[in-house]
């Protein structure tokens, strides 16, 4: 989500500043489709089973991108 959060964490539980753990990520699940495969983006918890039931159906290699508050690491 666009962190390093596990370093993110780690620096603030030393009681230090966060520094360079700051990403440009890209958009996972449209890469994976743009290789032929099944991308799906989520955003909330309530769509990871319908999420979940396309990827196991799918004939191919499939992702699914699970954007999550950082925050919470």
């Amino acid at each position: 989500n666009n962190e390093l959060g596990k370093i993110s964490k780690e620096q603030k539980a030393g009681g230090w500043e966060t520094w360079a753990t700051d990403l440009i990520n890209p958009d996972f699940a449209q890469f994976a489709t743009s290789c032929g495969g099944l991308g799906i983006k989520i955003y909330q918890k309530k769509d990871l089973h319908d999420a979940l039931v396309k990827l196991m159906s799918f004939n191919g290699p499939a992702l699914i991108e699970i954007t999550t508050d950082s925050t919470l690491i």
